[in-house]
């Protein structure tokens, strides 16, 4: 749906950029293209803030003690946050975003609404917290619409070579504060590396901590190569088992990258209690090798990250092209990977049982490494794209039903791998028979081999 390519380098042609007032009310301009790249940043990144600040959460009531005794709805900015204002109204208060484009500060807007729809939904399905602000910390970007309204273009991509392009944004001063001398019109040349045709796009999305530059596009409908029919169930020794016999699996951290985390994870804990202890709970952010230490984790951590996404996006896309039919199971996984409840002793009160709860959090852990939900996301996606059809089954006996003569019962999986039915004596692999049950169950409610 997008296109990465690098940034080369940034120009700056036209007007000089006004920047807003200093403390002695006296107008600043620049010419530094760094600067106006940080400086669209900041204005892009405050709107964002000053519509979320608006989002209703729940606020926790203390008594005297500190004891949370109930909680109320208020905005996420606080008791004491003003009303939201309009992108007229909010130039016309702070100057120094007066110039900025409003294609830039406009984007923000739908940007923040589909951020916090899906954090709500990410809470819902697998916990969490509601989504947050934007922090200048976490990194510098900002998005813009190529046509945000009527016949005027921002964000316009020219290919100037085999390999290189620019990506022109342009804007302009305000009448009461353009420079002596000089028009009110700027742009903003971003000199960018391609690879490839750039596809036509809705918005760019600049990432300037990074350097990187991404065209956010419609989907190419993918060109299907069969029209077969297929079922797969989701498990955690085997991502994926297709009614086809076929496993595919998700590759996994290898156990030096996963030594090397739990060591940084342990250093950059003990750092949090240093810092602490000498400068209270604000200061543990400020360590310059606590930050460095979470640079190298969040390093290590992405490249994994990366890894599984790329073999999601590649055994969905062939998924997609080779089959006209797709189906899974509907799996529940919030109430999959919950924390088991803990057993009082009733012989000692105050102590208790066993319970189990250190096998269900390494179980916990496999379910949520396989990232089931982005897997049938993406699917779901590209069928949808190439005029396919994802159909989800209820989960319920999938893996204790015989494939054969349908008999269910749990005395049927003999264990993780082997199914041996104890009516029919049907054995097979336990995955593939499950994902053959799914298989039946989504063409009974398609319609059969009329699908």
């Amino acid at each position: 749906m997008s296109q990465k390519v690098r940034i080369d380098g940034v120009k700056h042609i036209g007007a000089s950029v006004f920047l807003g007032v200093d403390h002695c009310n006296n107008p600043c301009w620049t010419r530094n293209p760094e600067r106006i790249m940080v400086w669209l940043c900041d204005g892009w990144r405050t709107r964002f803030n000053q519509r979320r600040e608006q989002r209703p959460c729940n606020i926790p009531v203390k008594n005297d003690s500190g004891e949370i005794v109930d909680w109320i709805e208020g905005p996420l900015g606080g008791p004491d946050v003003s009303e939201l204002l309009s992108d007229k109204e909010a130039r016309l208060q702070c100057s120094w975003m007066a110039a900025v484009p409003s294609s830039i500060l406009a984007a923000s807007n739908r940007l923040e609404d589909t951020e916090w729809s899906a954090g709500l939904k990410r809470k819902k399905t697998i916990g969490g917290c509601v989504p947050g602000f934007k922090s200048r910390r976490r990194g510098l970007g900002f998005v813009c619409w190529y046509h945000p309204s009527g016949n005027f273009y921002n964000a316009v991509f020219h290919k100037t070579g085999r390999k290189s392009g620019v990506v022109v944004i342009t804007g302009m001063n305000p009448k009461r504060w353009v420079k002596p001398g000089e028009k009110s019109h700027w742009r903003v040349v971003i000199h960018v590396r391609v690879s490839q045709p750039i596809r036509p796009y809705t918005s760019v999305h600049v990432d300037w901590t990074h350097r990187t530059l991404v065209f956010v596009n419609m989907p190419l409908p993918l060109p299907r190569i069969g029209d077969g029919v297929i079922g797969l169930d989701c498990g955690c020794v085997h991502t994926l088992a297709s009614s086809g016999g076929i496993f595919m699996d998700m590759p996994k951290p290898s156990k030096a990258e996963l030594k090397r985390l739990k060591y940084l994870q342990r250093r950059m804990s003990r750092q949090d209690r240093v810092n602490e202890a000498r400068g209270g709970r604000a200061a543990k952010f400020e360590s310059k090798r606590r930050r460095k230490t979470l640079s190298e984790f969040n390093a290590l951590n992405s490249r994994i990250v990366r890894r599984r996404n790329d073999w999601i996006e590649k055994t969905t896309t062939s998924l997609a092209k080779a089959n006209v039919l797709v189906a899974m199971e509907d799996l529940d996984v919030k109430a999959m990977t919950k924390r088991p409840k803990p057993r009082p002793d009733p012989d000692k009160p105050g102590r208790y049982l066993h319970n189990g709860a250190k096998a269900k959090a390494g179980l916990n852990r496999s379910i949520l490494s396989n990232n089931w939900s982005r897997l049938m996301r993406r699917l779901q996606d590209k069928m949808d794209a190439n005029g396919g059809r994802l159909v989800v089954v209820p989960a319920a006996y999938t893996s204790q039903t015989c494939h054969q003569c349908g008999h269910v019962a749990s005395e049927n999986r003999e264990s993780q791998a082997v199914f041996h039915c104890v009516r029919c004596g049907h054995q097979a692999n336990a995955d593939v028979n499950a994902a053959m049950n799914i298989l039946d169950r989504a063409l009974t409610k398609t319609g059969g081999g009329t699908a």
